[in-house]
């Protein structure tokens, strides 16, 4: 009879740390393979919100579309009384919610109307631009060098800046001698710094080519840089009448001027407006974004989407 051979407490210890060992390095990979699960589900549900939200705030885009070519067919000026000049507040909407406001960016004044059909620059609205600039407490020198920076030539105008001044600088560039794209473009033209910029940028636009402002939603600076002959209180004046009465074409507006001696100009002034932007704050879950777009309305056709950004 053969008699079992007794395992040492040695081996019997070495045995249990194996165990132990092999029951934690099983856990471990478990929690591992828990972990990655769980942030490959959370990934993918975060992907989902954020297609959601982009279907959402691409909903809000195109509620703004469809009320401006409403808008279109049904009257004839545009002002701050209109269905499109409404401020959407926070909505909720499934599992979501949305916001948003349309701007008319005739409202404001147009950077590219400085330059003339020619390429040239506009002296009438380099008028308006220097107004438009003293109101706000800026220089007026501001309107050469933004002349010189769009203008077709590489000639500096009287205190303007062209491509020597930019070429010197510590990383060189040219001046673009074109237009606009959008008022963020200002901040690469001499003097025009991020202070200079915010300050402007809620009486200025760039839109494509030449447009007049709107009477009916203008600010109050951007009325008094293109009527010099009205006093501030008469422009004041004028706004309040307009929220009462908007103004219906300009042979209307200049009939309801408080004094016959001045004088608008026509081809800086209109009733209409063909620009706007659509400002879209959206969120689904756990996901948010808010886009900005500039639609063109071409007359009674569909509003298009010139462009659109994502923040």
């Amino acid at each position: 009879m053969t008699v079992p051979r007794r395992i040492q407490p040695e081996a019997r210890g070495a045995a249990l740390i194996m165990a132990l060992l092999v029951v934690a390095l099983a856990t471990m990979l478990s929690t591992t393979l828990f972990f990655r699960q769980d942030v490959w589900l959370r990934q993918v549900d975060t992907q989902r919100d954020q297609a959601q939200t982009r279907i959402i705030a691409g909903a809000g885009i195109a509620w703004a579309r469809a009320v401006l070519a409403y808008d279109t067919r049904t009257s004839v000026s545009d002002h701050l009384g209109e269905a499109w000049a409404i401020t959407v507040p926070t909505t909720r909407v499934e599992d979501g919610e949305i916001a948003g406001q349309v701007t008319d960016e005739q409202g404001k004044w147009n950077l590219n109307n400085l330059l003339a059909g020619d390429g040239s620059v506009s002296a009438a609205n380099m008028e308006v631009f220097r107004r438009l600039l003293v109101l706000l407490r800026l220089s007026p020198e501001l309107a050469a060098t933004l002349a010189d920076w769009l203008d077709k030539d590489s000639e500096p105008s009287a205190g303007g800046a062209e491509d020597a001044y930019y070429l010197a600088q510590p990383q060189p560039y040219r001046s673009a001698n074109r237009i606009l794209t959008d008022v963020d473009g200002l901040l690469r033209v001499r003097g025009f710094d991020a202070n200079v910029v915010e300050r402007l940028r809620p009486h200025v636009t760039a839109l494509p080519g030449y447009h007049r402002a709107n009477v009916n939603t203008a600010s109050e600076f951007v009325l008094s840089a293109l009527l010099p002959d009205m006093q501030p209180s008469e422009i004041r004046q004028m706004i309040a009448q307009r929220e009462r009465i908007p103004f219906r074409d300009f042979v209307d507006f200049r009939a309801r001027l408080p004094r016959s001696e001045i004088a608008p100009n026509q081809e800086l002034l209109d009733t209409r407006s063909r620009y706007f932007t659509v400002l879209i704050r959206a969120r689904y879950g756990r996901a948010g974004l808010t886009t900005e777009a500039l639609l063109e309305r071409p007359g009674r056709d569909w509003p298009l989407v010139v462009w659109q950004k994502y923040q």
